[in-house]
């Protein structure tokens, strides 16, 4: 058994003055100090943007003695967006083994070292760069032939597909952590500056830093269990796929998972990948819990913010909590923890005992399910 004994994050943000460094220090003593112990085995550190950013390499080694764990063993990760559950997949594996009895995972990016040209130009190694990358269309611009494509496969109007960020910001404006703090209709998001059309501002993720870390145990230590956490990747552009519109790695993930619709079902509380509005519905009708064509009606009908359904990012989502890319997924068990143990200090989901976190790379290179139990 594998348990989450400590929390801590930062609020997402533009932070100017603080390096990665300084970032990961005050979530990582913040998890410590809720679990409440002395040292740890290993710390391992997700982050991808920050390579480019930042430029520190050996990240975990020197994040290790700048947070006071020199001669513990350090292991950094990289997986794209999805490196914040690749972490957790990490850390699963060496406490499962035996390895190891207590890990520091800490999720760390600074996407603000350049302007926003530059980092959007950076992040388009997040996607395939002989492929799509190539040809320069930009990430937002595959969002946006795929929101345009479901739009015209589904007849979904604009302002229907617009339900999803104000949804998103409503939940964001009472979380302490998140970036973008305030409320917004769907009017307004649909109407917002145009990115890629129909993409708008208001259908993508803000660019912000941030760190969250976790401190997990071996044995039956901890509120909160790590029940399984799985993966598998896919093909690096939707435009290989049969369906661009379903993600094939998320479907496998899931199924190694050991979950089932019905299962799915029964969780009380998901954080999802939503890095734009489309991508949101994408992953609803490839779990299954929307038909195909439904997931913007469902979620303007509130099928996902207590409406039967498991609610979805009571945290606002990568769309309005923030996205700092490598610590994402770290961020998002963070939130599932506090969700579980009654104690997240935004949109709570009362009486919470599973949750579960999803997290992408691209449209679905590669895909990661964590699943979280109350004990």
């Amino acid at each position: 058994m594998v348990g989450i004994i400590g929390v801590g994050m930062t609020r997402i943000n533009r932070h100017y003055g603080k390096g990665l460094r300084e970032l990961a220090l005050e979530a990582a003593s913040s998890a410590v100090e809720d679990a409440g112990v002395n040292g740890v085995d290993f710390i391992v550190v997700a982050s991808s943007l920050s390579y480019k950013q930042v430029g520190q390499l050996d990240l975990a080694g020197h994040l290790a003695s700048y947070l006071g764990y020199r001669g513990s063993r350090g292991i950094a990760v990289e997986s794209g967006e999805a490196s914040g559950l690749a972490g957790l997949m990490v850390a699963y594996g060496l406490l499962a083994s035996g390895v190891a009895d207590k890990v520091l995972l800490v999720g760390v990016d600074k996407l603000t070292e350049y302007n926003s040209g530059e980092t959007y130009s950076h992040l388009e190694g997040l996607y395939d760069v002989e492929g799509d990358g190539f040809y320069n269309i930009g990430h937002a611009g595959i969002a946006g032939i795929l929101m345009r494509l479901y739009m015209n496969e589904y007849g979904v109007d604009r302002l229907t597909m617009a339900n999803w960020p104000a949804l998103m910001h409503a939940n964001a404006k009472v979380n302490p952590y998140a970036m973008l703090r305030f409320a917004i209709t769907p009017e307004k998001a649909a109407s917002a500056m145009p990115l890629a059309d129909p993409i708008t501002l208001m259908d993508s993720y803000p660019i912000g830093d941030g760190a969250a870390a976790l401190v997990l145990a071996r044995g039956d230590s901890g509120d909160v269990e790590v029940s399984r956490v799985e993966s598998s990747t896919g093909y690096p552009s939707p435009a290989h796929r049969d369906d661009p519109l379903f993600i094939e790695s998320l479907r496998d993930a899931v199924a190694r998972i050991g979950l089932s619709r019905e299962d799915l079902e029964k969780i009380d509380v998901m954080e999802i990948h939503d890095s734009f509005t489309i991508t949101a519905y994408m992953i609803l009708e490839t779990l299954g819990l929307s038909d195909k064509g439904r997931a913007p009606r469902d979620v303007a009908e509130g099928r996902y913010n207590g409406g039967g359904a498991p609610v979805l990012n009571p945290s606002g989502g990568l769309k309005a909590r923030g996205h700092p890319i490598g610590a994402t997924g770290v961020y998002q068990l963070a939130e599932l923890t506090l969700q579980l143990r009654g104690e997240f200090p935004g949109v709570r989901v009362d009486g919470a005992k599973r949750g579960l976190a999803i997290s992408l790379n691209g449209f679905g290179s590669s895909s990661y399910v964590a699943l979280l139990t109350a004990r």
